[in-house]
Formats: structure tokens, C-alpha cells, sequence
């Protein structure tokens, strides 16, 4: 067949103008991701690097709040925001798992490690054992449990996809303080702080977490799928600087300045690897940093006014 520029192709050699250049290489097909043995995809599905971040920072602000908290209180707001926590992951590849088809088969159920009926199941089953565990504690904090629950629920199944896909993390994360200063009576006026502080680190990891999924979610309409990656990275860390700003304010008000320049210092540390966290922890790694600063800044300003 005559192509453009006079010459011809015939099987694997080139033609031009008689004489044979040479075979043409062949284009290997580009390599797809390697799977994970089926064991690490189901482990992921509950999210566990999230979920044992938020568990750990609940069990240690007990001890934040009352400097002899009751081991058997500890031990249930532990095991009940475990089992919240898997619930709200698994929820999310519920949600997510048409798209995850498409583009993330390393994952659970598009792996078919995990039906999406199994993955109901055990929604249902890991919401209502954190109920169940929590039962015990005073019925106020018990409704602050469950308000956290349904925020990150509501986020899997109505928000994440709208524009107001940070409201239940922003409302969600200053709760769990909350949740832990009511189950042990521990309440301080001090502490509602931790809505305006919560809430600005609540909308920052929101934006880091969604950050590593914009390329393969073309269709949601998140916040942070309508201002692109860059704006995206810099809100975060706007966001989250903010809130260290806000955080350091209220310890130097409050005479508590070493805990106030401490935090200041982490703002700092953390911008400049902000920028790396990729390239040195991986994929998840900006969200990761922000999600480690994040809960620092929230132990030290416990630490300080709680």
C-alpha cells in the first residue's frame, strides 16, 4: 500500500524508493499495574491507614482529657471508631466501585475479592457493632458517635460527587474531640475551639485525599475535581497552615506558648516537604503528611487548653 511521502510498507519492512531500510520495530503494549495479592486488596478496602490514624488520636486524646482515663471508656471509643472508620471506607468503594472498574482494578470488589453485596454486609455489620460497642457511653456522647458515622456515610453515598464534598469531613473531625471530652465528662469551654480548628483541617484533608483520584475520576464533580490539581494542593495547604495559625494564636492567648511555637514549627516542616511527600512516600503521600501534621497539631492543642 502506497503511504504518505512515496514509500511502501510491506510486513515488517520499510520501502522507500526501492530500497529496503530495515525492519520496523514493534511497539510493546504498555505495561498494566501489577496486582496485589488478593489478601492486601481486601485489607484495603476498609482503608487502614485512615482508619488506625483516627482510632490511635481518639484512644490518645483520652489520656489528653483525663490524665487516668478509664482503660474499659478507652477501649470502647477505640473499638467503636474502628469499626465506624471500616464502615465509612468500605462504604466509599461501595460508592466508588462503577469507577474503580475502570480504573482502579487493583482494588476489592472491581477484583471480585469482595462482592458488592459483601461489601453492604459488612458496611452494615462493622456501623452497627461501633453502635453497639458505644452503647455504654453517656447517651450525648453516644449521639456525637453516631452524628460522625453519618456524616462520613453521607459523604460515600451523597456528597463526594457535589460541590460540598468537604462539609462532612469539616463537621465530621472536630467530633472526635468532642466525642472523646463528653464520654469522660471532661468537657472545658476552651474546647469549642475545636469546631473552627476542626473544621479548617477537616476541609484541608479533604482536598489532599482527593487529590491522588482527579486523573482517574473524570466525571465527578467534587471540590476538588472543580478547581483542578495545583489549586487543589495549594488550598489544602492553605487550609491547613490556617489552621496551625489559628491553633498557635489560641496557646500563645492561653500562656502556652512553647505548645504554640511547636506547632508553628510542624506548619513549617510540613510545607517543605509538602511538595516531595509524592516522590518520597508515594501516591498517597501528600494526604498522608497532611493527615500525620494534622493530628499532631490537634494532640498539642489538646494537650494545651484541654
Amino acid at each position: 500500500m502506497l503511504s504518505r511521502g512515496g514509500s511502501l510498507g510491506c510486513g515488517r519492512c520499510h520501502v522507500n524508493s526501492g530500497r529496503t531500510i530495515g525492519p520496523v520495530p514493534r511497539r510493546k503494549a504498555p505495561k498494566s499495574r501489577p496486582l496485589p495479592p488478593r489478601w492486601v486488596s481486601l485489607a484495603r478496602a476498609v482503608h487502614p491507614f485512615p482508619s488506625l490514624l483516627v482510632t490511635a488520636v481518639t484512644a490518645g486524646i483520652a489520656f489528653i482529657a483525663v490524665s487516668d482515663p478509664p482503660l474499659g471508656t478507652v477501649a470502647v471509643l477505640a473499638a467503636g471508631m474502628l469499626c465506624f472508620q471500616f464502615a465509612i471506607g468500605i462504604a466509599n468503594d461501595v460508592a466508588d466501585a462503577p469507577e474503580d472498574a475502570a480504573t482502579k482494578p487493583w482494588k476489592a470488589i472491581p477484583r471480585g475479592v469482595l462482592s458488592r453485596q459483601q461489601a453492604v454486609a459488612a458496611t452494615a455489620g462493622f456501623a452497627g457493632a461501633g453502635m453497639l460497642v458505644t452503647s455504654g457511653l453517656p447517651f450525648g456522647a453516644w449521639l456525637v458517635g453516631l452524628g460522625g458515622l453519618v456524616c462520613g456515610l453521607l459523604y460515600d453515598v451523597q456528597f463526594k460527587r457535589t460541590a460540598l464534598s468537604w462539609l462532612p469531613l469539616a463537621v465530621a473531625l472536630p467530633l472526635v474531640p468532642v466525642w472523646v471530652y463528653l464520654s469522660l465528662d471532661a468537657w472545658d469551654q476552651v474546647l469549642w475551639w475545636v469546631f473552627p480548628l476542626g473544621g479548617l483541617l477537616g476541609l484541608s484533608l479533604h482536598l489532599a485525599n482527593q487529590l491522588p483520584d482527579l486523573a482517574f475520576e473524570p466525571g465527578n464533580r467534587g471540590a476538588a475535581h472543580r478547581i483542578g490539581a495545583r489549586r487543589t494542593m495549594a488550598a489544602s495547604l492553605g487550609l491547613y497552615g490556617a489552621a496551625t495559625v489559628l491553633a498557635s494564636a489560641v496557646l500563645f492567648a492561653t500562656s502556652i506558648a512553647g505548645l504554640g511555637a511547636l506547632v508553628a514549627f510542624g506548619a513549617l516542616f510540613t510545607g517543605s516537604l509538602a511538595s516531595r511527600s509524592v516522590s518520597f512516600f508515594g501516591r498517597d503521600g501528600f494526604f498522608g503528611l497532611l493527615a500525620t501534621s494534622s493530628a499532631l497539631v490537634g494532640v498539642i492543642f489538646l494537650a494545651g487548653v484541654g
